[in-house]
């Protein structure tokens, strides 16, 4: 099942997204996603800490358009863990990220066509217990020792 949201971007950023999607014949909001996978894979975003989530500054009321975005499940997931780890609101992360990588997503990711729905299929995330600290470990991809595990597994059910 798919998610949809809304966000407001400043309309200069819009007209950019517009003019990349329309170029490299996506929709916009597949273009967005990719975009924002994008910046969580490369890890473009800073962890930070001790602080509460930042917005995007407020001017005028027309200087903003309001954008939907339908999501995978995954990449739902992934944008929910961007938000938490760079304290940041999805309006405010994807100025920062047309602000600094735009043109670096154009050249690595749309230019070479590398603009798959199942880029980044895998998700993963353990929770531990470590000297009495609670923690969660989120993994972007799956671990080696889990990718053994299966490997082990498919192994085993082969022989039989």
């Amino acid at each position: 099942m798919n998610f949809e949201t809304t966000t407001c971007i400043s309309k200069e950023h819009f007209l950019v997204l517009s003019y990349y999607a329309k170029k490299y014949k996506l929709k916009f909001s597949k273009l967005l996603t990719c975009f924002l996978r994008y910046i969580a894979e490369n890890q473009k975003i800073s962890f930070t800490v001790n602080k509460r989530i930042s917005y995007r500054p407020r001017v005028g009321a027309n200087s903003w358009k309001r954008i939907h975005i339908m999501l995978t499940p995954y990449d739902y997931e992934i944008i929910l863990d961007l938000k938490k780890v760079g304290k940041m609101s999805l309006a405010k992360i994807i100025d920062f990220g047309v602000e600094k990588f735009l043109q670096e997503f154009v050249k690595n990711v749309l230019e070479e066509q590398n603009t798959d729905n199942y880029l980044y299929a895998n998700y993963h995330f353990e929770v531990a217990t470590i000297d009495t600290i609670f923690s969660y470990r989120v993994y972007w991809g799956l671990p080696c020792n889990i990718l053994q595990k299966i490997t082990k597994s498919q192994q085993k059910l082969a022989q039989t």
